[in-house]
């Protein structure tokens, strides 16, 4: 109850919300992340249900950030993700969570990495992060996740040609689910031609929901990724902490301006202004301190 109030708390950006993320800090940076992209139909949210299954096994804490579709009119969560693993929810050792992702291109609203921050500080070992599924725009699940696994159909037809110049190249390992369907091995042979030039090819697991097969063996190989690419999981975690900063500027930033009467009455021009010109003379101001600097 404490946790799911303190991601509330971090999510509408209530009062004393920055005091709480600086207070965690020394507990973070300990959980594995798994990041969890692919098309809507997929079958993300039933293939993640499975793997919360066989982490329980396991005696593993943990966490399933279930990133929803926001509502154009409210900015809420649908919480239909939430739904499907309601199974898990009355686990202790589970925390279900559906996030809004505030209409955020990337699929990830900006409040997901101090959510999860929120999570590791709790003592989750195994953080799942389920994206919106919208394609492309995913990618910003890079700069959140350790491990990210994209999900496919055998039937998703030319869906790899389709995501070649997006998120195709972020992912980790891929997971053909819904294999009970047939034609996998055409899909996993089309992965592996796709990335016949590459030094190391990722890892393919075909998996089907229905049948409960292939998720013991989809678990025990993000464990291999884990430890054999221990370095890589570092790298990409320094990186993710320099993407974290630079959104944490650029907040503030917006913060600034919201609180400036000054820049709103030059944004107030921008109609015929020239916008360049516009953006130098606000920054301009914001490095010079603006009203909300003086009263502090």
């Amino acid at each position: 109850m404490a946790l799911a109030k303190a991601i509330t708390l971090v999510e509408n950006r209530k009062k004393d919300y920055k005091n709480l993320l600086e207070g965690i800090y020394p507990l973070t940076g300990k959980a594995l992340k798994i990041g969890i992209t692919g098309s809507p139909g997929s079958g993300k949210s039933s293939l993640i249900e499975k793997m919360i299954a066989g982490l329980k096994a396991q005696g593993l804490p943990i966490a399933v950030l279930a990133v929803d579709p926001s509502s154009p009119l409210t900015g809420g969560a649908l919480l239909g993700d939430r739904l499907r693993m309601i199974q898990h929810s009355n686990d202790a050792n589970v925390f279900i969570r559906s996030i809004a992702n505030r209409g955020h291109l990337g699929g990830l609203s900006l409040s997901t990495h101090e959510i999860v921050d929120l999570l590791q500080a709790s003592g989750k070992e195994i953080i799942i992060i389920e994206t919106v599924g919208v394609g492309q725009s995913e990618v910003d699940i890079i700069n959140v996740a350790d491990v990210v696994l994209m999900v496919l159909n055998p039937d998703s037809g030319d869906e790899i040609q389709i995501f070649k110049a997006g998120i195709i190249e972020i992912a980790d390992i891929f997971v053909i689910n819904k294999s009970d369907l047939g034609g996998s091995d055409n899909k996993i042979g089309e992965i592996r031609n796709y990335f016949a030039t590459t030094a190391k090819p990722p890892q393919i697991f075909a998996t089907s929901v229905k049948e409960n097969k292939g998720i013991s063996e989809l678990l025990a190989g993000i464990k291999q990724f884990q430890q054999e690419e221990s370095g890589r999981i570092d790298e990409k975690r320094a990186n993710i902490k320099r993407n974290y900063v630079e959104k944490i500027v650029a907040e503030r930033f917006r913060e600034e301006m919201r609180l400036d009467s000054g820049i709103a009455d030059m944004l107030q021009t921008a109609a015929a202004a020239n916008p360049f010109q516009l953006a130098d003379r606000i920054v301009q101001k914001l490095k010079t301190g603006g009203i909300h600097d003086k009263k502090n």
